[in-house]
């Protein structure tokens, strides 16, 4: 779990280990965290931060690692929890208490190779854990298995289609009761779906399983030092974590949302491997000047699989013409039903993905008088290697446009739904087919050089200004065998990238990435401190912590066959699609879905800004209050579609569903579904009509704003207490809180594709899913006053048993956050609308005592936006749970011998046994609406440990 800090995102700050990064370009993951037991110190720079540090947008977490010494040290320990400890989760079932069994164990060694000269540190920490966690999900009912729908939809019988008056008429089922075959493949399909396990419409199915993980890993490092003037050190990290989801359901199908504390949330069994080698070599040339020189390499692979059948997915699931692919051929396709648990993984779950990074860094410091001095480089090669096709056979998506009635306008008092998509689903109605072809490795390159210069200078005893500047040149990436193609808005056609007089990128070099960085420390009086700094940070020219931007289409595809009126289907499930892999010509985008790029798009990049005073209430007690903003610029957001009609055409209404003669009928590949006789009106108008979405690779178009206000109080240790309380009050607004969806390495799609609109960007700028107004936090230790020197229990019996405890805790509080309503049906895709919000028609948050994990917000303040109608509702109009959780622990040391130590602990989390709801669901029209069924934290919890120390 990455922090958010000072309004960045969570992906986007900088890990540094002993002065090399270990953040990961795609998907900006971090490719280990340090053992504690090898961290000899860490500091966290987010105000203020001097211009040896970049490519951040909140801050640097720096950690410096621990070194052999000329004594032999070195410790055993093993941390154990056990479900007979712990709490019941919140949505468990009754009788035992799911499996909860975590042994964390390890050791370390430091000592002398040659005495004064050369030392060694090593360290190992494993983790076995089985974690038992309850999943709740919405699956078709025992009347809907069997096509009766009485009393939940009209469903209308989509072989009934006509034409009257222009519009497309249909004829109920009788009694709402499906009176026809279900489609073949759709029947078999159905046996994957458990029997529900209560009779509700909704949250009608409770599986509790294992997510089990095992994780190995060990650090060796050896310093050496040559004289008085130089030291030198290298160490080896190497990490390896195989873990194994729960999934919603038995056969490895379901939406894996969020995770419990403790478990990765990783969408299939994940296989990752961490490894990072430094070396480093200090050289003193004078007392005042040193140089320090930093070369490492961090590697991170994750290797993911879901469910699998027995043969190709055609062959097994009686659905022709899937294309096969590089690799992945026998994966479950994923079946998308509107409100529904899914069948299948989601997308990316299958994936061979690689990254890695080659750093080097020099740093001269010369201090001169009242200067300090500081220059450097930081030089990085990144590469990515991945044959990851995020839907490797297919992506099968089911509306309720399937078996509604078009224009349906119900009776007073009739609530009942206009369509269904499990109706759909059994009636083999394909809304939307897509699928991920990729036939070879791609190898994405860049290259970054950094040049900064940092001047502290203390002008007085009471002031000391600090003046620096980094400048960053972003050498636009490339792929190593040029697998990369731009569509020219101008020509219609692919541009390939390193043929054809075409450059090897999708971007240019920007010269003028000269960051500043500002700041003052002035000693108002003996007892107050006011500090105050400004700088930019530019981070990579995708706005987020990955910097290629060369779009992989047509080398992956997206290839997708859809319905052209939102009342057809693009096809019957059991006929199969139609699609073919796309020969790679100028003209491989018709009829598909292309990346453009911007080549002239500027760098993300912050500014930040701070002010504080400190204040020495004590020899021990200080107060800080602090004002602390942000300003993100050129921020990564989701893809837009450009191929999208305005609201002004879309206000057309059911004549944009015309069929109309196609004039481009014959020009485009037979296996798009734009490749038809006739076709919506709508789709002429289009700004691209021959293609389906087009969107800008990684435009990094959107902003954040950070705003502020901070008071901490810190109670050094004194008299066997401390403790550190802290507030923060602030705003985070955005334009979109996530970035692009993995499968953005193919082309754009509907897990790509977030906008209201794409031509009025305005309507997502919101508050933050990210904005939490009220964190409070407490910390304390104190050591309690019994044995030896102490007047309570000083004998040595009484130091024995009494002596050495101390007690700890942890205090956090915080607000809940927003949450993200969409409308589960999207009436408009057939315009180009990435998705459609429902209409907002009163207030949507209840007061803390209506709120239930059944109902978190009134549900009743929103009404379902018809078609040609875009939804009022803002991005995030409702929030979700706050969170709260205390921690305490009991500990006791024991010395045993001259040097050796040993140390028991008692730690409960969750003390209050407080559920940590997770956010509730936000797709209108889905049955679980406004429903919590998840807690995003374990219930109490009690660990023991035991440590051995010298």
């Amino acid at each position: 779990m990455l922090p958010r800090i000072n309004g960045g995102r969570p992906r986007t700050n900088e890990y540094i280990y002993d002065g090399i990064s270990a953040l990961q370009p795609e998907p900006g993951q971090v490719a280990f965290f340090p053992i504690l037991d090898d961290v000899a110190e860490f500091t966290i720079e987010a105000n203020n931060v001097p211009a040896e540090f970049g490519r951040f947008n909140g801050g640097v977490v720096n950690v410096a690692t621990q070194s052999g010494s000329s004594d032999v040290h070195g410790s055993l320990f093993e941390y154990l929890r056990n479900e007979d400890l712990n709490a019941r989760n919140y949505f468990a079932p009754t009788g035992r208490r799911p499996e909860y069994r975590r042994n964390l164990y390890g050791a370390t060694l430091g000592a002398p190779i040659l005495r004064n000269r050369l030392f060694f540190f090593g360290d190992y920490q494993g983790i076995k854990q089985l974690i038992g966690r309850t999943l709740t999900s919405t699956i078709p009912t025992i009347n809907e298995r069997n096509g009766i729908f009485r009393n939940v939809s009209h469903i209308y019988n989509p072989a009934t289609t006509t034409i009257v008056n222009g519009k497309n008429v249909r004829q109920e089922f009788p009694g709402d009761v499906i009176n026809i075959p279900f489609d073949p493949a759709a029947q078999a399909l159905l046996a994957r779906f458990p029997l529900p396990t209560n009779g509700n419409a909704a949250n009608n199915y409770s599986r509790t399983a294992n997510d089990a993980d095992h994780q190995n890993q060990f650090d060796v490092r050896v310093d050496g030092a040559y004289g008085t003037r130089d030291h030198a050190f290298g160490r080896y990290t190497y990490y390896n974590e195989v873990e194994q989801p729960v999934t919603p359901l038995p056969d490895g199908s379901g939406l894996i949302s969020g995770s419990a504390l403790g478990t990765g949330g990783v969408p299939g069994l994940s296989n990752v491997r961490g490894q990072q080698a430094v070396a480093n070599e200090t050289h003193t040339f004078s007392p005042r000047l040193v140089n320090n020189l930093t070369g490492g390499y961090t590697r991170r692979s994750n290797n993911i699989i879901g469910p699998e059948l027995g043969s190709t997915a055609s062959t097994a699931l009686g659905i022709p013409g899937i294309p096969i692919n590089a690799a992945f051929n026998n994966a479950l396709p994923l079946f998308t039903l509107t409100g529904i648990q899914q069948l299948g993984p989601s997308a990316s779950t299958f994936a061979n993905f690689q990254t890695s990074v080659w750093q080097v860094v020099d740093t001269a410091v010369y201090t001169r008088g009242a200067h300090a001095i500081k220059a450097g480089i930081d030089f990085r090669w990144y590469q990515l290697n991945t044959v990851s096709p995020p839907n490797p056979t297919g992506s099968f998506a089911f509306t309720t446009t399937g078996t509604n009635q078009q224009g349906l306008v119900l009776a007073p008092g009739d609530k009942l739904a206009n369509g269904n998509s499990i109706a759909s689903f059994l009636l083999g109605q394909v809304d939307t087919f897509q699928i991920d072809l990729q036939h070879a490795k791609l190898r994405p390159r860049d290259y970054i050089e950094e040049y900064f210069l940092q001047d502290d200078w203390k002008a007085s005893n009471r002031l000391t200004l600090n003046f620096g500047a980094r400048w960053t040149l972003h050498h636009p990436s490339t792929e190593k065998t040029n697998q990369g193609a731009v569509f020219n808005l101008a020509t219609q056609q692919l541009d390939y990238v390193g043929v054809d007089g075409n450059s090897r990128s999708a971007r240019e070099l920007h010269y003028g990435n000269v960051a500043p960085r500002l700041g003052f420390t002035y000693l108002a009086t003996e007892k107050t401190v006011i500090r105050s700094g400004f700088g930019i940070v530019f981070i990579d020219q995708s706005g987020i912590t990955t910097p290629f931007t060369v779009p992989q289409f047509p080398f992956i595809q997206s290839v997708t066959q859809k319905t052209q009126d939102s009342v057809n289907a693009a096809f019957a499930l059991s006929h199969g699609p139609s699609v073919a892999p796309i020969p790679l010509t100028p003209n491989a985008g018709l009829g598909q879905s292309v990346y453009t790029a911007d080549r002239t798009a500027g760098s993300g990049y912050v500014q930040q800004w701070n002010l504080a005073v400190q204040r020495a209430v004590t020899n021990n007690l200080s107060v800080e209050i602090a004002y602390v903003g942000s300003n993100i610029i050129h921020v990564g957001i989701p893809d837009s579609n450009l191929n999208q009609l305005t609201a002004d055409q879309l206000a057309q209404g059911s004549s944009l569903l015309t069929p109309v003669t196609n004039p481009y009928f014959g020009q485009l590949p037979p296996s798009s579904s734009l490749d038809t006789k006739n076709i919506a009106a709508a789709q002429l108008i289009k700004p691209y009509p021959r293609f389906q979405n087009v969107a800008t690779y990684r435009h990094n178009s959107g902003t954040t704003n950070y705003n502020a206000i901070e008071a901490k109080a810190e109670q050094r240790f004194s008299h066997g207490l401390s403790f550190l309380f802290a507030y923060a009050h602030s705003k985070l607004i955005d334009d979109a809180s996530s970035v692009f969806s993995s499968t953005v390495l193919s082309s754009p799609n509907t897990s790509s594709l977030i906008a209201a609109d794409t031509f009025r960007p305005y309507l997502e700028r919101d508050s933050s899913n990210g904005d939490m107004p009220n964190v409070t936090s407490f910390s304390g230790i104190y050591d309690l006053p019994a044995g030896r020197n102490h007047r309570f229990a000083s004998t040595s019996v009484g130091n024995a048993l009494l002596g050495g405890w101390s007690f700890n805790t942890i205090l956090s509080l915080q607000s809940g956050m927003p949450v993200t309503v969409t409308q589960a049906t999207n009436n408009n895709s057939f315009a180009g609308f990435s998705l459609q919000r429902p209409n907002i028609i009163g207030n949507p948050h209840l007061t803390a005592g209506q709120r239930t994990p059944a109902r978190y917000f009134n549900t009743a303040a929103f009404s379902t936006a018809p078609q040609f109608v875009i939804g009022t509702a803002s991005r995030n109009p409702v929030r979700g749970p706050a969170y709260r959780d205390l921690d305490v622990s009991l500990i006791k040391r024991t010395r045993l011998v001259e040097k050796a130590d040993l140390e028991f602990r008692a730690e409960m989390f969750n003390v209050t046994n407080t559920p940590e709801f997770a956010q509730p669901n936000g797709s209108f029209g889905s049955p679980a609406f406004g429903s919590i069924t998840a807690t995003t934290t374990d219930p109490r919890v009690v660990q023991f440990a035991i440590r051995l120390s010298r």
